[in-house]
């Protein structure tokens, strides 16, 4: 395992910001690139890293594409008509939609792997213990994640799956608490706030065995059914 690896990530939304954040606070070192140079300095000023040039790139052990699934082939194509000199990097492939066969179908002159996160970004930023998935074996990469979760070996579509399921689920339910809420005549207000506050944070601790009294009675109710 290479000990001193040099780390960067492409992409400062909120994954690219999730990942930079956790990895900071473990004082692992990773240099940030936007090509918008005035929003690469701003958010390395505020995530506290250093701002990456487009030659630097060249110089990465490993590169995060932290960016959306339309953007890393024409991200990846501006850069070789550069002239920046990728084939010593290995590019790591986060978009839950672009399938990581296809980039190396592409550009087969490439290293490329692939670690899908499962999960909200907004929730690795603040908590982080993100779940990431992965069939990679190179144990730099493996350990690099698992510094900020857990590392789960399994194919990429994975990812989308559970990620697709939670997503409808949890939107479906919330919905339904709503249209619930107006019916019985409660204002915006609490609407919100249930929304916001309880039902996430409800979720939250049923997921971490830490319901209430009240909690654990109505899953006591739903389990005699």
């Amino acid at each position: 395992m290479k000990q001193h690896a040099a780390w960067g990530t492409a992409g400062i939304g909120k994954l690219g910001t999730a990942l930079i954040t956790q990895w900071m606070k473990q004082d692992l070192e990773t240099g940030l690139y936007h090509p918008d140079a005035e929003k690469a300095k701003k958010a390395a000023k505020n995530l506290s890293t250093k701002v990456l040039k487009k030659d630097d790139l060249a110089k990465l052990d490993y590169l995060v594409l932290a960016l959306p699934a339309d953007q890393i082939l024409p991200f990846v194509k501006d850069l070789k008509k550069a002239g920046v000199q990728l084939e010593e990097t290995v590019l790591i492939n986060m978009a839950t939609k672009q399938e990581t066969a296809e980039l190396r179908e592409t550009y087969p002159e490439l290293q490329w792997a692939s670690v899908k996160y499962i999960g909200h970004a907004e929730s690795l930023r603040r908590d982080g213990s993100g779940l990431f998935i992965t069939e990679e074996t190179d144990e730099h990469l493996r350990d690099r994640f698992s510094r900020i979760g857990h590392v789960e070996t399994a194919a990429e579509e994975t990812a989308e799956k559970v990620n697709q399921l939670a997503t409808s689920q949890a939107v479906l339910a919330a919905i339904k608490l709503e249209k619930q809420m107006e019916e019985e005549g409660w204002n915006d207000v609490y609407i919100k706030h249930a929304l916001r506050s309880l039902f996430p944070e409800v979720i939250r601790a049923y997921a971490d065995g830490k319901l209430g009294r009240f909690g654990q009675k109505i899953v006591e109710e739903m389990d005699k059914k």
